[in-house]
């Protein structure tokens, strides 16, 4: 059936059976598919010619190429065209030393079904196979190298040299207490690292070893939960880190807002990260603030994992269902 159609219908049967809300949080909450599609029409509005950057560029191209909404005529066309002209500009270098640009990029690629390794004349896959500068960025670095080396076929690619060298890497990286962290030095996890880890795991997700490290994963971030059902991370509490933990949670299937080990306080995750979204679809990093592009852009890639989830389709790093 087509995604749009099915959607439709899943929408009538939303209306008829769920009074327009969805999850444990009852009516206060924005519906599931309307709120996706608010956003979806905000981040085109706002980011009308998405570029090559971690701010109004890729994370929308991504997000939006991996849900199901109507891009406006030419949106991924004009990213392309961005990407290729930075590169042209800059002699095919993103960045000398911050390797999560090649990967940023090479996501975005891969969602809208185009080739990395060829883009206005330019490898930008290769450099991610360069170990000893992707690591030096530390476990972000490895983190979303792994991803986006294995997006366009996880069950392909995932046993190749370099990603068994960054698995390896990345595991190496657990806490005592079953959570990762940015700060190496660190004796405990930190819930965005911790989420964003395990969002990178799915494709060994039936090794042994790496199950194990999943399960503990998943439960830190359960652990970490505050009373009221969100997190706090970096001494403050904000949407970026429930939503990060939506994607984690959607990876594997589980449903953040019904899962009884993520309900708190009378809500699911998709509740609580429902108390940032703004009446224009965008999100605000803190519950009393304003709109803000980087909770907007990640609260919309929860929205449209956490869709998924709920779909059974391919998770949001597996690409092999590009558009």
């Amino acid at each position: 059936m087509n995604r749009l159609k099915q959607r439709g219908l899943t929408f009538l049967v939303l209306l008829t059976t769920a009074g327009m809300m969805t999850g444990c949080g009852g009516s206060s909450t924005p519906d599931l598919e309307k709120a996706l599609a608010k956003t979806a029409e905000y981040e085109q509005k706002t980011v009308t010619s998405p570029a090559s950057d971690s701010l109004g560029g890729e994370w929308t191209v991504i997000a939006l190429a991996r849900s199901g909404e109507k891009a406006e005529d030419n949106y991924f066309e004009k990213y392309r065209a961005n990407l290729e002209k930075k590169l042209k500009e800059q002699d095919g270098i993103l960045s000398e030393n911050k390797y999560t640009e090649y990967s940023r990029a090479v996501l975005a690629l891969c969602a809208i079904g185009e080739d990395p390794s060829e883009i206005g004349g330019y490898d930008i896959q290769k450099p991610l196979e360069d170990y000893e500068t992707v690591v030096s960025q530390g476990l972000n670095g490895a983190v979303f190298a792994l991803l986006a080396l294995n997006a366009q076929d996880p069950q392909a690619n995932k046993d190749g040299e370099i990603q068994k060298k960054y698995l390896d890497y990345i595991l190496e990286q657990e806490k005592s207490d079953g959570g990762f962290s940015l700060d190496d030095n660190a004796t405990e996890g930190d819930v965005d690292l911790t989420a964003m880890t395990l969002q990178c795991l799915e494709p060994y997700q039936e090794e042994e070893n790496v199950k194990d490290t999943i399960d503990r994963g998943v439960e830190f971030l359960a652990d970490a939960q505050d009373a009221d059902g969100g997190y706090t991370a970096y001494g403050d509490k904000s949407s970026e880190s429930v939503s990060q933990t939506i994607i984690a949670l959607s990876t594997y299937g589980i449903d953040c807002n019904e899962d009884e080990r993520f309900q708190k306080d009378g809500k699911g995750l998709y509740d609580t990260l429902m108390t940032y979204y703004q009446k224009d679809g965008s999100f605000s990093h803190t519950e009393d603030g304003d709109s803000d592009p980087m909770a907007t852009d990640q609260a919309f890639c929860a929205m449209v994992a956490y869709e998924r989830c709920q779909n059974k389709e391919n998770s949001f790093y597996n690409m092999t269902d590009h558009r």
